[in-house]
């Protein structure tokens, strides 16, 4: 199965592809508001970069939130048109558990977080391993003040969005203490 994932679901933007067993591509690139004009270009470089073509996709994964409302729609919409003209299913996936896939090891328990505005993150509870994950609460937004409320989290890895000072100045004093960096990669929503 080859599969072709986009991410853009926050100021970075990822483009991937799977194929088989392993991701075969995967570019990353803080596009910010540019979006929509580098989108298309990373597509066509990673197609490039494989030697394949749209025809020969199964489908195109795609991340539909939570995140950035415009960078959702990019994303969202450039998948939808991609798989439309070449007659491919689009598959919808979540920006929260792309972010955590990488560390998913059976052990753990991951919170992946993303910053929301005004003092907020996107977060949700996820363990199990990355072919298998058991989402414990669904992904969710709440004031930084209060996720550091929240009951269980003290044994938790935090996994913060790569490029995002913002966040960790958010997180500053409140006790929450990243131990991963994840990236936004389409690879992994593929």
């Amino acid at each position: 199965m080859k599969v072709l994932g986009i991410d853009c679901s926050a100021g970075w933007t990822g483009v991937g592809l799977f194929s088989e067993d392993a991701v075969i591509a995967d570019v990353n690139f803080f596009a910010g508001r540019k979006q929509s004009h580098l989108l298309p270009i990373l597509v066509e470089d990673v197609l490039k970069k494989t030697g394949l073509g749209l025809s020969s996709l199964d489908a195109v994964a795609v991340t539909v939130g939570p995140g950035s409302f415009t960078g959702i729609k990019v994303g969202l919409s450039y998948a939808c048109a991609l798989a439309e003209g070449a007659g491919k299913k689009v598959v919808p996936a979540c920006s929260l558990l792309a972010l955590a896939a990488p560390f998913l090891d059976g052990k753990s328990t991951l919170v992946p977080l993303i910053r929301a505005r005004k003092g907020q993150v996107y977060f949700s509870v996820i363990e199990g391993e990355a072919k298998c994950p058991f989402i414990i609460l669904p992904p969710d937004i709440l004031p930084v003040s209060r996720l550091t409320a929240m009951e269980g989290l003290n044994s938790t890895r935090f996994i913060l969005a790569v490029g995002d000072p913002r966040l960790h100045q958010d997180l500053a004093g409140t006790g929450i203490l990243p131990s991963l960096t994840g990236f936004f990669r389409g690879g992994t929503v593929a």
